[in-house]
């Protein structure tokens, strides 16, 4: 008996005692259990006191052999990308290069996409697309073996897309900026009757679908769809007249502008995307920049462009889609895009006084085929084809071959600007004259035979108003890039009207001018108005205007004359003189109908005033109190710093640009750049950056003698 207790007593006294846990009152109420049962708490409480039941053990993970391969194989990687400058995985280079054949490329990797977080990345690196493959496969390990692991569904917001697109209100939802039902379908039409046919941006047949369900609701439909319909019906909005906006859609052209800019601000900053990598999404930033043309400050819209350029490069498009190993499909909707952005790029930096050598510096993304939306199928295999004949293709392919000229040549407009300068002091015949002129003869031959190339194999004017649009736009270039290049002593205003590069320059102006309104005239029966229209640069003409209070006589004071009226005629929005860039366009322009009625008076003819000086007069502020100072030509043009305009400014003046769309807000301000030392330009009246872009616009020449606010 006590035998049989001694071992029972040692075999109890080798156990392991039982843990015992705080009763469940007291873990609820995070206090200090004596851990009796019933507890002293439980007791003074007149409550039941109910003991705690440990949690069950965890399960020990064993460890993971191929987890841990794969960790020594990272680890191995990083060593070497530490000591090593190149990666050891020779270069692999295109079977088909571009038109790019740019040496940087013939060594580089062809590099990889990657996906993570639902978009997809582009890494030319060999080591670190080899350590992302290792700790991807890593991850994947991890997330197999651990069920209890939950992954979030949606992307974690993006709290730095505000800095580029602004803050929306927080409350505000796009499902309250969503246009009803109807209107969705007018939006889409009017998108595809008259934008989708020069941008070729999006794939008709995959979009569509989408639309049935938009009707409904934006919450029905993906969020990156979502964005870009957003920006489609913002397309649609700027391709039409206040008219047919207010017919449509109830309300103002520039209130639905407003409303649709907001819903794609606001679907842009939900997606972050700036870091959400996908076509769509990039398709609807691309189509918003597009929308920003003749609206915004085109510095600030380029600068927004660059953000674009860098997206899409971080996506790889600017490595062919071939060389990646995707499908036909996505290469081509790929290659559409990047050339896209690249001709986005270049108009925008010219606007802004840029050189086009500030594009991506290599690049090997092949020209858009010739085909149609029908022709591309998502589950394509085989290699796509130029189809024989016209397609709705045509336009894009014009303008794509006039960016690849334009990437070429990223010193045209500086061959062209010295050229003109030797050929005024030299002469016609002088040695560096003549050369450079050859080149640029040259240079722009080739480029005419492209076009003309194109337009033998594609084009056919029976076949649409995008065709008729596309041998428009050849001619329209062609005879500017003529004008431009044609050196002074060779036009027929030399030696009479033209004397000075500033003279020379009053004449591009105004043949610039007058290209902006044949295009109006052309492209207005095609449906395509709206085109021409984004393309006005109204610092030169503001630049024409302010010639205009200086040169009185003349063919071509004549000309410039036709050429205001034709501008006023097709651009309305310079009668509102609460802009402060029309505003003093309005200043200009009637301190020169003052001296141009002198003249008339003073020929014996009796002026017909014309109807926009009579609007003019009836919207801009009087003040006769104010007598006309006759200043001379030779007055220098940094005096026009000393005028101030405030007193004239009308009371709750708009600014240029208002709002910008809160684009860049707070980090761009134009009014306190110094531009006259950036453009070697003495004026330093207080203007925006549209106007002061002028200067740049007309080779640094100054506006004029300013104008006095008597008219």
């Amino acid at each position: 008996m006590s035998s049989t207790a001694s071992v029972a007593g040692a075999s109890a006294g080798g156990a392991k005692p039982q843990r015992i846990l705080a009763c469940v009152l007291c873990q609820h109420r995070k206090i200090k259990c004596d851990r009796h049962f019933p507890c002293s708490n439980c007791t003074k409480a007149n409550v039941k006191c109910t003991p705690s039941t440990p949690a069950p053990a965890r399960k020990r993970r064993r460890p993971n052999q191929d987890l841990q391969e794969r960790l020594a194989r990272c680890e191995e990687l990083l060593k070497e990308y530490a000591t090593t400058d190149k990666p050891d995985q020779p270069a692999s280079t295109p079977t088909q290069m571009s038109a790019y054949d740019d040496p940087y490329l013939k060594w580089q990797p062809k590099g990889k996409l990657v996906k993570e977080d639902g978009g997809v990345r582009f890494m030319d690196s060999f080591l670190l697309g080899t350590v992302y493959d290792e700790l991807k496969a890593m991850r994947d390990i991890i997330e197999d073996e651990d069920e209890e692991e939950n992954s979030p569904d949606a992307l974690t917001p993006d709290d730095n897309s505000d800095l580029l697109l602004g803050g929306e209100s927080p409350s505000q939802n796009p499902e309250d900026l969503w246009p009803e039902p109807a209107q969705v379908f007018r939006l889409w039409q009017i998108y595809l009757d008259k934008v989708n046919p020069l941008t070729k941006i999006i794939h008709v047949p995959s979009l569509q679908p989408f639309l049935a369900i938009a009707t409904t609701g934006s919450h029905n439909v993906p969020k990156n769809i979502e964005a870009l319909l957003f920006s489609i019906f913002l397309m649609a909005v700027v391709s039409s007249s206040d008219d047919e906006c207010t017919l449509m859609l109830g309300y103002s052209k520039n209130q639905a502008i407003q409303r649709f800019s907001a819903g794609v601000r606001l679907s842009l900053m939900r997606m972050g995307f700036l870091k959400t990598h996908d076509l769509t999404t990039l398709q609807a930033l691309v189509i918003y920049q597009i929308s920003l043309q003749g609206r915004y400050n085109r510095h600030a819209a380029w600068i927004m462009n660059g953000v674009v350029v860098r997206i899409a490069q971080k996506m790889g498009l600017h490595r062919d889609g071939e060389i990646l190993g995707l499908g036909p499909f996505e290469s081509e909707m790929r290659r559409r895009l990047w050339w896209q952005i690249i001709m986005l790029d270049a108009k925008y930096a010219m606007l802004s006084g840029l050189s086009h050598s500030l594009l991506p510096r290599s690049w090997d993304t092949r020209e858009p085929k010739n085909l149609n939306d029908a022709d591309l199928h998502p589950s394509a295999t085989d290699p796509l084809q130029d189809r024989s004949g016209p397609t709705e293709m045509i336009f894009c392919l014009i303008c794509y071959r006039v960016v690849k000229f334009m990437t070429q040549t990223p010193g045209f407009e500086t061959m062209i600007l010295a050229g003109e300068l030797e050929a005024m002091e030299e002469g016609p015949d002088g040695p560096a004259g003549a050369q450079q002129m050859k080149m640029l003869r040259q240079t722009l031959e080739t480029l005419a035979r492209d076009l003309l190339d194109i337009l033998e194999k594609y084009c056919d004017p029976a076949a649409g108003p995008v065709h008729q649009m596309a041998i428009q736009m050849k001619d329209h270039i062609l005879d500017k890039l003529n004008d431009v290049i044609t050196p002074p002593r060779e036009q027929p205003e030399w030696g009479s009207e033209v004397l000075t590069p500033k003279d020379n320059a009053f004449k591009v102006a105004i043949g610039a001018l007058e290209h902006n309104i044949q295009n109006y005239t052309s492209s207005m029966n095609k449906g395509f108005l709206w085109w021409s229209l984004l393309h006005f640069q109204v610092d030169v003409f503001v630049f024409l205007v302010g010639q205009l209070c200086l040169r009185k006589e003349g063919s071509l004071v004549e000309r410039a004359w036709a050429v205001v009226e034709g501008i006023y005629s097709f651009h309305q929005e310079l009668f509102d003189v609460s802009n402060k860039t029309y505003f003093t366009l309005s200043l200009y322009i009637l301190k020169a109908w003052r001296k141009r009625e002198d003249v008339l008076v003073a020929k014996g003819e009796i002026p017909s005033t014309p109807f926009y000086i009579e609007r003019l007069q009836e919207v801009m502020p009087h003040d006769d109190s104010k007598t006309e100072s006759t200043p001379t030509e030779d007055t220098p043009s940094r005096q026009m710093g000393q005028m101030d305009l405030s007193p004239y400014v009308p009371k709750g003046i708009n600014t240029p640009d208002p709002a910008l769309d809160q684009l860049l807000t707070g980090f761009l301000d134009p009014a306190s750049l110094e531009w006259g030392d950036m453009f070697n330009m003495s004026m330093a009246i207080p203007m925006n950056a549209d106007q002061t872009a002028a200067g740049q616009a007309t080779m640094g020449f100054g506006y004029g003698v300013p104008p006095t606010t008597e008219w």
